[in-house]
């Protein structure tokens, strides 16, 4: 496998974090945040500048979890910089994703029986660096993987799996958490367990799903898959 990887900016892992045998890695965008409400708010802005019909806003919303530019240029293949462009300054004015609630307590009671966590996201690494540390957790996290720091991007699995390499685990004493049908095809891809992480789903996104059997409806529910983890844990996605 080969891959470009970039400086992965990263909270120093804690005393005796080498020696821990469990770790969980979620996905950014839908699943430690609520943030679909403002990615849509961007996107329609997006539409009013650049007179876009519903067949683009289908168009965004099957591509969930991709790279940003990826989507821009499944919209628009003409004029996916523009509309890039015109997104992320709407973004940059809505302001931060709200933490779904349990998220905070989760992750800290998983750092309190030392399990080490990361986060592999197709969002630009500063932006995820700064709003975690918006929500208070930057500090838990051992890795921060963005978009910019591992070729190719998900759902190819190189970015999960070098985020698995700098914990120094094996696949199977890992778990891969995340909202999209790209983080559920990067977890199969990458031979690592995968939990759909449905919080934060309505009853539609739930039918889009229903072949996904290894689901958490609470963060909290995350915590007795977690026990399983272990050298001899699961070596495949659910």
């Amino acid at each position: 496998m080969e891959h470009r990887q970039r400086n992965i900016l990263r909270s120093a892992p804690p005393n005796g974090a080498r020696a821990r045998r469990r770790a969980v890695v979620f996905d950014f965008d839908g699943t430690l945040v609520d943030s679909y409400p403002l990615i849509e708010a961007a996107f329609s802005t997006v539409m009013r500048k650049h007179a876009l019909d519903e067949r683009a806003r289908a168009l965004f919303r099957q591509s969930r979890g991709l790279p940003l530019p990826e989507q821009m240029r499944r919209v628009s293949p003409d004029l996916w910089e523009d509309l890039v462009a015109t997104y992320r300054r709407a973004d940059s004015r809505l302001g931060p994703a709200q933490v779904f609630r349990g998220i905070p307590t989760l992750v800290r009671t998983l750092r309190q029986r030392g399990v080490q966590l990361g986060v592999v996201s197709c969002k630009r690494r500063v932006l995820v660096e700064t709003e975690l540390e918006g929500i208070g957790l930057h500090r838990y996290f051992d890795v921060i993987i963005g978009y910019e720091d591992v070729s190719p991007p998900k759902p190819a699995p190189d970015p999960l799996l070098a985020a698995i390499n700098h914990l120094e685990l094996p696949l199977g004493s890992a778990l891969y958490v995340g909202d999209s049908l790209v983080d559920m095809e990067t977890g199969q891809a990458a031979r690592v367990r995968t939990v759909l992480a449905a919080w934060g789903h309505s009853a539609e996104m739930n039918g889009e799903f229903a072949r996904y059997r290894l689901r958490a409806l609470r963060p909290r529910d995350l915590l007795a898959l977690v026990d399983d983890l272990g050298p001899n844990g699961h070596q495949h996605a659910a």
